[in-house]
């Protein structure tokens, strides 16, 4: 992803350079979450049909970027490391006399499942291995941002075992990341496990790396 950030750092560098003449409005852009609280720390996307614009939001959940007026806009957003797209077209009206313009969006967590990316576990076991905790630490970190939201944790298996065994172990396996959790501060009752075994491959069984790949962990925000 960081050369496909740089690569649109390089448009938007190119077009303002051979932009002079065009008008521009001032803006700023605040990111909220879904309880409309200011989001810190995230990339926000805006493609035209010409270029990209990069905007860094800050600690305070704001950016800010001149923007070409007269140019429609489409949203991506990366947040830790997410893929959010918006469904809010940006418009920048061509106006002399407006300089400038607050834009406020709203992206929901509840839409997403989330991948513990890097975490995988051995064949047939469930410890967490140690090198994986700094995985865990942006979960911990959005949960006590985000003191409100409860979470499903869904363990998943390949299919090496019988069925009834992989519910187990994929149980215990979010049993797991959910221990650690709790030793990290988060509220035991805003935690859900849920086992569901080989029954959901992303990947095809067939080959120990489409197996490792099945050994996952997935976490869903509930309301």
């Amino acid at each position: 992803m960081k050369n496909y950030l740089f690569f649109l750092f390089f448009c938007l560098v190119f077009t303002q350079s051979i932009g002079q003449n065009f008008d521009f409005t001032k803006t700023k852009i605040t990111l909220k979450n879904e309880f409309g609280v200011p989001y810190p720390n995230a990339i926000i996307i805006l493609s035209s049909s010409d270029t990209n614009y990069l905007v860094n939001i800050d600690n305070n959940g704001e950016g800010k970027i001149d923007l070409v007026q007269g140019t429609e806009f489409t949203v991506t957003s990366y947040i830790s490391e997410e893929k959010f797209e918006f469904d809010e077209i940006i418009f920048i009206e061509k106006n002399k006399n407006i300089n400038q313009i607050n834009i406020d969006l709203q992206f929901d967590l509840y839409s997403k499942i989330f991948e513990i990316k890097n975490l995988n576990f051995e064949s047939g076991k469930f410890n967490i291995q140690k090198q994986y905790f700094k995985d865990l630490e942006n979960l911990v970190i959005l949960l006590r941002e985000q003191i409100n939201i409860k979470i499903e944790i869904a363990g998943h298996t390949d299919s090496i075992g019988d069925n009834k065994t992989n519910i187990i172990l994929s149980n215990n396996r979010a049993k797991s990341i959910k221990s650690y959790l709790v030793k990290n501060g988060i509220l035991e009752s805003r935690i859900k496990c849920v086992g569901y075994g080989e029954k959901q491959p992303i990947t095809n069984n067939s080959t120990k790396e489409g197996r490792e790949k099945n050994r996952r962990i997935e976490i869903r925000i509930l309301k």
